[in-house]
């Protein structure tokens, strides 16, 4: 398995677990992902859901050979319970549009992001409207036609992170966010993500 799944409580744990592989979304990584996010939106004991990855990357971008589904490209626009994401080390391409749909964002200290894939003589839409739904169009543009690599400072001021902690902090930040989103008044929480996806068919 490369996703590692954990149930506690109302929040559900969600595990990037191909650290050997650089956690490179590839079709059966991102098959269990779906699936797994599927069954907690359905789930009512499940109040929200928390990504994040083992071993020093984060996320090394996807498969070319077995490109995500369009659905992972917009999860921030159709959830209807909280995303919250927690990114260690370094998260590039498609990496990066699971953290520009992620409704909150956590960053540790000395990560870094990149849209890459034009080094390799590829661009990928889906992540690019990921990434500009986040951070804008313009800057998306920028960072995919010369995809150089950022800081988490950056990533902070534009807004494709929310918060940045100490690495050996960030577990325990993110924990604490997801778990008070698990435990919200859930008519609220989802009347907050309808707004959100009522505005995002008007954009």
């Amino acid at each position: 398995m490369s996703l590692r799944i954990e149930q506690d409580r109302r929040l559900r744990r969600l595990t990037l677990a191909a650290p050997e592989k650089r956690n490179i979304l590839d079709a059966g990584l991102v098959g269990e992902l779906l699936n797994e996010i599927h069954e907690a939106w359905e789930n009512p004991d499940t109040g929200a859901i928390l990504i994040e990855a083992d071993g020093q990357i984060f996320c090394g971008g996807m498969d070319p050979n077995s490109p995500p589904p369009a659905e992972f490209f917009t999860l921030g626009r159709s959830a209807p319970k909280p995303l919250v994401v927690a990114v260690k080390g370094p998260a590039v391409s498609a990496g990066m549009a699971l953290i520009a749909n992620a409704h909150v964002a956590v960053a540790a200290q000395g990560s870094s992001f990149g849209l890459v894939d034009i080094r390799e003589g590829r661009w990928h839409e889906g992540i690019y409207q990921a990434v500009a739904g986040a951070i804008g169009a313009r800057r998306a543009l920028e960072l995919s036609l010369t995809g150089r690599i950022f800081s988490t400072a950056e990533a902070l001021s534009w807004g494709l992170v929310h918060s940045v902690s100490p690495a050996v902090e960030l577990d325990d930040r993110a924990t604490e966010i997801a778990t008070a989103l698990a435990n919200a008044n859930p008519d609220v929480v989802r009347a907050a993500l309808a707004a959100r996806r009522k505005g995002a068919a008007g954009d």
